[in-house]
């Protein structure tokens, strides 16, 4: 019941946040400690850094993929978001986020988090794109989410940028019953 609940409450949160394509959200998680108020410390002196593993449109280079990125409602005012090479984690700052476009399998943010050169991806599908995202610290997954965008425009910035912003409002979203 509160899975169907859930699925309801994040097609709602799409529609009102302008989401015309059907999109689908699944595999929501985080770590019991994790709140949208870590966005603000998983930055480094530019942003938070994002590992991009394939990519929703033919054209889109990462740098447009992270620069597009909009932190949910609700999170501290500055934070940003800017691309990062594969496996730079190894060697810099702890914190960042991964997205997996078109994974060739099922979302596995524990693998995602480990990865320290680029992930296998499946080809685009004609008609939208899926990405699993996930928040890691080294090597640790502490968050993360999955989503389909099952219809959308080649180069349309702006959906993307409202799905991805809807997910991580589902990723961060404090549920009344959470002890966290």
């Amino acid at each position: 019941m509160t899975t169907i609940r859930s699925v309801m409450c994040i097609a709602g949160a799409l529609a009102l946040a302008g989401c015309d394509e059907p999109t689908v959200i699944s595999d929501v998680d985080r770590l019991p400690h994790m709140t949208l108020k870590d966005l603000w410390t998983m930055q480094d002196g530019r942003g938070i850094p994002v590992e991009i593993h394939g990519k929703p449109y033919r054209v889109a280079t990462h740098r447009d993929l992270a620069d597009a990125i909009r932190p949910p409602d609700g999170s501290a005012q500055g934070v940003t978001f800017y691309a990062t090479p594969v496996g730079s984690w190894t060697e810099g700052h702890a914190w960042r986020m991964v997205m997996h476009f078109n994974p060739s399998g099922p979302p596995n943010a524990y693998q995602d988090c480990k990865r320290d050169s680029e992930a296998v991806t499946a080809e685009r599908p004609e008609t939208g794109y899926s990405v699993n995202v996930s928040f890691c610290k080294e090597d640790e997954w502490q968050a993360h989410g999955y989503l389909q965008v099952l219809k959308s425009t080649e180069g349309d910035y702006e959906s993307y940028t409202d799905a991805i912003a809807t997910l991580l409002s589902a990723i961060f979203r404090e549920d009344p019953g959470d002890q966290r």
